[in-house]
């Protein structure tokens, strides 16, 4: 009916001679369309955003979470991370049931962990009992070499850095000072202590541990985190030396001195070096290898996936961890690349090397990692977006225990998990 008025007031103001009356209706009818655009503007917005919150809806195959384990620690904490996971439609949790070589379940070989109120709660027990029936998958999350990383000692005198000292990765110092490294970590100087990948000894001692809880539980996933060397200069255990002069015939501390005290590197070294290398990185991957064998024997629907560095090159040259190569030879079903840095420049040009390195066919097993601690909850939705623009098939947000403490953060990606 307004529309229908508007051509009867343009041709009013065609007819009418007194000035200040024409400038009225000239005032009005520009009024009157400045109102039909905005209107039609904000119609239009909206459509826009209502179209951009359904993209995101259904941008996603895989709604992942990480759940560290201080959220697992009681029957009550366990219902508000089941009721939290319904209500935001996460699909996949990724559950942290091994933290520091320690057990949130029940184990006959390694140790209990020290959250653990009781003797006689089950934490993951607990979950898989509460979860059923709700469409979310649990992912048994372990720390794989990293084994200690608290300031203080465990109090179970069972645990690995009382009973295998001789198993724990190292750069040059041996025996390695315990105290000395706990103190690193108070300083916020070194991760924790990790075990040697290459000892002879210590891939077989974690297959046994994963063993048992591929075996008593019905977990709907196996998932790797930790699972590399600390940085590119470990690896000199001095058993797991022993072994590689065994198998390749060679003594490799001879180069470590050449390489600390040249300022050049001869293509000789560089040479020697490489082989080193290579057999770190084959250490890791022989162990991600037989894993993907014995959930092949024991429930080819369990999935396998490793939480990696998101940088390829980084994770295969400084933390020898080849992960192209574990989804290459199907080792692997997913990769979760941890993506966490702040900067939207370095969170691009993480995913643009993966663009850049692994044909399509594979891109429906890599799922992006973002995470929350460092970041606004503005700057992690945007990497979100970002991740639907790159097409990927799922994300996984670190961590769930984030958004418990900062609703800012649950609150502002309530879309991204409704359906």
């Amino acid at each position: 009916m307004i529309l229908s008025f508007l051509p009867l007031l343009k041709k009013r103001i065609q007819n009418e001679n007194n000035y200040h009356l024409k400038v009225y209706l000239f005032t009005m009818l520009f009024s009157i369309r400045a109102i039909f655009l905005i209107a039609f503007l904000f119609i239009l917005n909206i459509n826009i955003i209502i179209a951009s919150d359904i993209e995101i809806k259904n941008s996603f195959n895989y709604q992942c979470l990480w759940v560290v384990r201080d959220a697992l620690k009681s029957q009550q904490s366990i219902d508000e991370l089941v009721n939290f996971a319904s209500e935001k439609n996460i699909n996949d949790l990724f559950v942290q049931v091994r933290g520091r070589g320690d057990a949130l379940y029940s184990s006959q070989v390694i140790p209990r962990s020290q959250l653990l109120p009781s003797n006689d709660f089950d934490p993951l027990s607990y979950l898989l009992q509460k979860i059923k029936g709700k469409g979310i998958k649990v992912h048994a999350w372990v720390n794989v070499y990293l084994f200690w990383s608290s300031k203080r000692m465990p109090t179970d005198k069972k645990h690995l850095i009382y009973t295998n000292k001789d198993w724990i990765d190292t750069t040059e110092e041996w025996p390695v000072d315990i105290d000395k490294q706990l103190n690193n970590i108070k300083k916020n100087e070194g991760e924790g202590l990790f075990l040697a990948p290459n000892h002879p000894k210590v891939n077989n001692y974690l297959v046994s541990v994963f063993k048992e809880i591929l075996l008593n539980y019905e977990i709907d996933g196996l998932h790797l985190d930790y699972v590399r060397y600390q940085d590119v200069d470990f690896g000199r255990n001095p058993y797991a030396i022993a072994k590689f002069k065994q198998d390749v015939g060679r003594d490799p501390n001879p180069w470590f001195l050449e390489m600390e005290r040249s300022n050049v590197a001869s293509q000789r070294l560089i040479g020697n070096l490489k082989q080193w290398n290579n057999a770190k990185r084959k250490s890791i991957t022989n162990l991600v290898k037989e894993l993907r064998g014995l959930i092949n024997d024991i429930d080819p629907d369990i999935l396998l996936s490793a939480a990696v560095k998101p940088n390829l090159y980084v994770a295969r040259e400084r933390f020898l961890q080849e992960w192209d190569v574990w989804l290459a030879a199907g080792y692997v079903d997913w990769v979760v690349p941890m993506n966490y840095s702040p900067k939207m420049s370095d969170f691009s040009q993480n995913i643009s090397v993966i663009n850049n390195t692994f044909p399509k066919k594979y891109r429906d097993k890599i799922i992006m990692g973002i995470a929350l601690y460092n970041q606004s909850s503005n700057e992690a939705a945007k990497k979100i977006r970002y991740s639907i623009k790159e097409k990927f098939v799922g994300i996984s947000v670190f961590s769930y225990n984030q958004m418990k403490k900062n609703s800012d953060y649950s609150s502002l990606l309530d879309k991204i998990y409704e359906n």
